[in-house]
């Protein structure tokens, strides 16, 4: 059986000696158990896995035992007359931006003070001094709250007491001196609508002082707001959100229409956060003209409400985050009207790549509405953090610079796109940038292999891409499907592939199918197909298509079309445009059972009722795809729920929760409002309107019960560009970084594990094993689930995972 040491005690070790600092002892009241970690910039708690340094190491505890054997613990106990003061559990209010309050420590042997070693469970809450010493003063750091953990040890006897930190704090106005604050604030009109808008997110950015008066009355509304039909339409209520995202754009409707100033309230349920900001109109309003109807939360608030909550609270109970919103106008004050977000205890990196056809990046096509006239085809890709996106494949010029219909490969090395007028180009993604080369006997939308070694054409050929171009042998394939395969997708492990035949040997409708099979990287051999989606007997037009695994290989998402649109349904592939409507579900990749529609993350709510806000006027814009007239298709956007199309997964499940990017043309709150299939720049002008067709996110459960609907509602992705239609974005690993490069979780790094420094500075840096030969904390390289520190961990496509947290 393998032993899992707590990497704190190892550490402490190393530092202090044996004598004093003997074991660190697991189980017990860890954050949410073992096996996470944090670095100082990222401040993310892990669920688990013992602390590296003061200054951020790995967060929370759990696991076995240490090498050392375990000493006495617990609040209060005594260990042949080992005590630490104070023994109970410690409240510490700690103001935002104010001196930090501290409590100090003692260490007494027999009721004599006594040199001892310290240490703290979350590094990225609270210091200590590691000692040896007699005392030692805890400090917290001020950007998040939660339950913080301090260890004393001496020769082999271990002690820890409880301090909840509560984080609080009062705004008035944007804080231009904030270095994350102020690129939310506006500064000219045009940076409105550059890249991804301010913040990534669009809107109108950060507002001003409120006078103290008004302060007053948004503290103390007068009315509730609901005869004024006062309610957010975005985000939505019961979001679940990854730690390490932009900041959200708050939006809300009313009877009042523009209102002159806002509060807004964040508090976790436990109390661990809480703080409340007031900001008038934005300035940049006076040269707009346009309504108060939206505001951001602060980026520096946001990091510190998120990296609070998430994680469990006194009680037990996970920590949640309410928002809650009180407007003004003319004297008055309404509301506060409120939702309760659940941030997931983990943090999401890597690199979105996505498809755009009206990008500014890359003009390669004419005849725009607006504008020099010029337009774009091109990859695009979004690094988790930046406010606008890259350019990742095509440029500007003719256009056989257009590079589009992308697909990529889950670890992030290697991106194919077509080329207009034909031919397929594949991309080696470095850190140093992406080298193009030609791809023969390729086509468009093939699915890459997990190593991005290979990849499977929708005409059914396998063709390498360490050796381009080289058509490999495989066996079986054409029993099931010939010809066009639909859009082929490798399982995170490449030990399978789900395709949508058009057409095939042995299956019948297969148009209306999905069939999994086993596949043998070694030999080319496809064998034991499945169906796993079967929608024979219901009309022609309703499909399954653009399939794609969830991180445990156990289910496929897919794009479940119910109209073809204007185009009709003679196309090899389904289509997101000109009236084709689709919604989101899942299967068992095994089979056996029927389809389920992800109905909370399409726009209904667990009651099933429509949580989607609908336009009561429609824009009355007249706009064309292809010659085609759609501006009149859903142009009050009441049939968002059926807008939703091109899921795939991000390989890695972070927080407890499989994260799936689709496209919709949904309402994006009061930002995206123009009808939703006016998208093409020669049939709209995509230099004054913003389109609606944008990639969004939305959380599943892991090991949901079957037939159970297991999604949440979605949010925005934030950075994407925002005058231009985006589509089917790949979440995947960022190219990965070298041994001794920083990095924030395993997953970065090219061996799989992120450790502390050797050197003894707190960044951690990328290492081909865990410190000390230990075990794999989050998010970090594992075989099976037994090499995970936290035995409540699970190995998901090859990396530790929480299960979802409740």
């Amino acid at each position: 059986m393998r032993l899992r040491p707590s990497r704190l005690g190892l550490v402490l070790l190393s530092t202090l000696g044996a004598a004093a600092f003997g074991a660190a002892c697991g189980g017990g009241s860890g954050e949410s158990g073992a096996g996470g970690k944090t670095s100082a910039s990222t401040g993310e708690a892990g669920s688990g896995g013992s602390a590296g340094n003061s200054s951020g190491g790995n967060a929370g505890m759990g696991g076995d035992c240490g090498l050392f054997g375990c000493g006495g613990m617990g609040g209060g106990s005594q260990m042949q007359g080992f005590d630490v003061q104070p023994a109970a559990s410690q409240i510490i209010d700690v103001p935002v931006g104010q001196q930090m309050p501290t409590i100090n420590y003692s260490a007494t042997l027999d009721g004599k003070p006594i040199a001892a070693g310290w240490n703290v469970d979350r590094g990225e809450l609270a210091t200590i001094p590691a000692g040896p010493a007699s005392s030692a003063l805890f400090a917290p750091k001020g950007t998040a709250g939660g339950i913080v953990h301090v260890r004393a040890g001496l020769n082999g006897q271990f002690l820890e007491r409880e301090v909840f930190i509560r984080l609080s704090g009062t705004q008035n106005g944007a804080d231009p001196n904030n270095p994350l604050q102020a690129p939310q604030i506006a500064t000219s009109v045009p940076q409105l609508t550059q890249d991804g808008g301010i913040g990534g997110v669009g809107g109108e950015g950060l507002g001003s002082m409120v006078d103290p008066t008004l302060v007053g009355l948004l503290g103390a509304p007068s009315g509730n707001g609901q005869a004024e039909g006062l309610r957010f339409i975005y985000p939505y209520d019961k979001t679940v959100f990854p730690r390490g995202i932009l900041a959200p754009l708050l939006m809300w409707e009313s009877t009042l229409g523009d209102v002159e100033a806002i509060r807004i309230d964040l508090e976790t349920t436990s109390g661990s956060f809480k703080w409340n900001g007031t900001f008038g109109r934005p300035p940049i309003l006076q040269q707009t003209g346009g309504a108060f109807v939206r505001h951001p939360i602060p980026q520096d608030i946001w990091a510190m409400a998120t990296n609070t909550a998430g994680a469990k609270a006194p009680d037990g109970t996970l920590d949640k985050l309410v928002v809650k919103l009180t407007v003004a106008k003319g004297g008055q004050t309404y509301g506060p009207i409120s939702e309760t977000w659940t941030i997931a205890p983990g943090r999401l990196s890597g690199v979105i790549y996505y498809n755009s056809y009206g990008t500014k990046l890359a003009k390669n096509y004419p005849g725009a509405i607006g504008g020099d006239g010029m337009f774009g085809g091109a990859v695009l890709s979004i690094k988790v953090g930046d406010v606008g996106p890259q350019l990742a494949a095509g440029k500007s010029g003719p256009p056989s610079e257009c590079r589009v219909c992308h697909s990529v490969g889950a670890n992030g090395a290697r991106l194919i796109a077509e080329r207009d007028g034909g031919g397929i180009s594949y991309y080696d993604l470095t850190p140093a940038g992406n080298t193009e080369s030609n791809l023969p006997n390729g086509s468009a939308h093939p699915g890459i292999s997990p190593d991005s070694s290979t990849a499977l054409t929708i005409t059914g050929n396998l063709v390498s891409l360490t050796n381009p171009g080289t058509i490999l042998p495989i066996s079986g394939l054409n029993t099931v499907a010939t010809n066009n395969i639909g859009t082929p997708m490798f399982s995170p492990d490449g030990k399978r592939v789900v395709i949508n035949p058009m057409v095939s040997p042995s299956v019948a409708n297969p148009t209306q199918k999905l069939v999994v099979l086993d596949f043998d990287p070694a030999t080319g051999a496809f064998s034991n197909p499945v169906t796993a989606v079967d929608l024979t007997g219901q009309p022609a037009e309703t499909r399954p298509g653009w399939p794609a695994f969830f991180p445990d290989g156990k289910s496929v998402v897919y794009h479940h079309q119910i109209a073809a649109g204007i185009d009709g349904n003679t196309l090899g592939d389904l289509r997101t445009r000109k009236g084709a409507k689709a919604f989101i579900a899942m299967a068992p990749a095994a089979g056996g059972a029927n389809p389920v529609p992800l109905d909370q993350l399409n726009g209904k709510d667990s009651a099933g009722n429509v949580y989607l806000p609908k336009l009561a006027t429609p824009v009355n814009l007249a706009c064309s795809g292809d010659g085609s007239q759609v501006g009149g298709i859903d142009a009050d956007h009441g049939d968002d729920l059926n807008l939703n199309y091109e899921p795939t997964v991000n390989p890695i499940a972070a927080g407890g929760f499989a994260w799936v990017v689709f496209t919709s043309r949904r309402l994006y709150g009061n930002v995206a409002t123009i009808p939703p299939f006016c998208s093409d720049p020669r049939g709209v002008d995509l230099f004054q309107n913003i389109t609606p067709k944008k990639l969004w996110v939305s959380a599943v459960d892991l090991n949901a019960p079957a037939g159970v609907d297991p999604s949440h509602p979605g949010f925005y992705l934030p950075a994407q560009e925002l005058l231009a239609g985006n589509a089917r974005g790949f979440w995947v690993l960022e190219p990965c970084r070298s041994d001794g490069s920083g990095c924030e979780t395993g997953d970065q790094c090219c061996n799989g594990f992120c450790s502390p420094n050797p050197s003894g500075m707190p960044e951690l840096i990328c290492s081909n094993a865990p410190p000390e030969g230990m075990c794999s904390g989050l998010q970090e390289k594992c075989t099976t689930a037994a090499d995970c520190c936290d035995p409540t961990n699970i190995c998901l496509n090859g990396f530790c995972a929480l299960n979802t947290p409740k």
